[in-house]
């Protein structure tokens, strides 16, 4: 008999934080997250520690920011560090939990390394590669008879299916049938579609046409992906293992969905930040409820899958805490702050307290400030004025901490294509500690 927790992660790919029925979306029918949403609690003021597919899922499975495990972008040349352990062998090794895996892993280290891979393909497209992963983590559940705990991970890949656009017959975009959709279906462009980096940005009819089609299909694969989820959700809630295991969702990093007039992700935007995180408690605690005060980044993810292992934290994982203190009510020390990274090109850095948001932009050095209590759209950029100023001088304050707290990765045998992007984050920060002590 199993006594100690088991944990389902269930994950999903560039998923707009607010793209669930559950959340007041009109656009878009998700039942299963749904039902996952009023079983647990959501923690809705969640980020992605770098909005990028590769260095987002490294940080889930070690617990260090972007700037420290190796995967700073993505490609098979930003190699995990080989010696941080994963989820998979930290839980079997200190836990002996069964570690399981089903479907996108896209991390450099193989993921049957350290975990049980059921089903994995090679077809990066979730239209055709989701089914057979809800399906495996069933098969898993209805046949799994071992005493161990198990540490189960659904790895899903829509609504990524919106970067392919083109192809035979539209592709896996169907934008060749946007003719065939009546106007009154398609969903509204965002308030701020114009409006990005805090300035004015001209569109033409053409444009809006293209991204209103965009965002009706985009919650056609969220709807897709949610089927499939829900095939899983049932499966478990049916098993013998319901009352004894712990359920995570989320998403990698989020997507612009015309925000600011941009799809896809790397950004510091909300839209391309911010992920849905939920938490369902064997027990209910905070069945349905919503909590946006607790400001969440996805290393606390590793964190929380630890501490309801009844694991030691992995090690150095210095920025990450545990959801489930604040899930289950007791006392905790929570972040003040949040910091983001990106490093496609010059590089972003993204910070964010309890009311306002600072994005500092390698290219150019330009920085935004907003305040999200009154400027949730991120139109009315307070750089250069008091209020921003004030808010830049503590943000900046911020980030010295956060690189005191870091274990900034330089090695010295990158291939080329890698170094430049670790010499964009280890100049930058270098630069920042030096002016501080000047």
């Amino acid at each position: 008999m199993i006594n100690r927790r088991n944990i389902l992660f269930i994950h999903v790919d560039q998923m707009h934080w607010q793209a669930m029925s559950a959340y007041g979306n009109a656009h878009v029918k998700t039942p299963a997250m749904d039902r996952i949403a009023a079983d647990g609690v959501s923690f809705r003021a969640s980020y992605s520690a770098n909005p990028v597919c590769c260095p987002a899922r490294t940080c889930w499975y070690t617990g260090r920011m972007s700037s420290e495990h190796g995967t700073a972008h993505n490609g098979t040349e930003h190699q995990l560090r080989d010696e941080l352990p994963d989820l998979g062998e930290w839980l079997r090794d200190n836990g002996d939990y069964e570690t399981v895996y089903s479907g996108k892993w896209h991390i450099t280290r193989a993921v049957t390394k350290n975990f049980n891979g059921i089903h994995w393909s090679p077809l990066a497209k979730g239209e055709h590669s989701d089914p057979p992963v809800s399906r495996a983590c069933m098969g898993f559940l209805d046949n799994y008879e071992g005493d161990k705990p198990f540490f189960l991970n659904a790895g899903f890949v829509n609504p990524h299916d919106c970067c392919f656009q083109s192809g035979a017959q539209g592709g896996e975009g169907k934008f060749t049938f946007d003719s065939e959709v009546p106007e009154s279906e398609l969903p509204p462009l965002p308030d701020n579609f114009d409006v990005y980096r805090g300035r004015p940005v001209s569109k033409d009819a053409g444009e809006e046409r293209f991204m209103r089609y965009y965002r009706y299909v985009y919650y056609r694969w969220v709807e897709m992906v949610d089927a499939e989820i829900g095939r899983l959700y049932d499966a478990l809630i049916n098993s013998r293992f319901a009352d004894n295991t712990v359920v995570i969702f989320s998403s990698d990093h989020g997507e612009g969905l015309g925000f600011h007039g941009r799809t896809s992700k790397s950004n510091m935007v909300e839209e391309s930040w911010r992920v849905p995180m939920i938490i369902v408690d064997p027990q209910r605690r905070r069945q349905g409820q919503e909590d946006h005060d607790h400001l969440s980044i996805s290393v606390d993810v590793p964190a929380t899958i630890c501490d309801y292992a009844d694991v030691p934290p992995l090690p150095n994982m210095t920025i990450g805490r545990s959801l489930r203190p604040l899930v289950e009510e007791t006392s905790t020390d929570w972040h003040e702050y949040i910091v983001g990274e990106n490093w496609q090109g010059s590089g972003k850095i993204g910070i964010r307290d309890a009311t306002h948001k600072t994005i500092f932009y390698g290219d150019g050095g330009q920085i935004c400030i907003y305040n999200l209590e009154t400027d949730p759209l991120e139109m009315n950029d307070l750089y250069g004025k008091q209020e921003g100023n004030t808010v830049l001088a503590k943000h900046e304050n911020h980030l010295l901490e956060y690189l005191d707290k870091i274990e900034v990765y330089d090695p010295a045998d990158a291939n080329p294509k890698a170094r430049a992007t670790y010499k964009t984050y280890v100049d930058w920060y270098s630069r920042l500690k030096a002016e501080a002590r000047s």
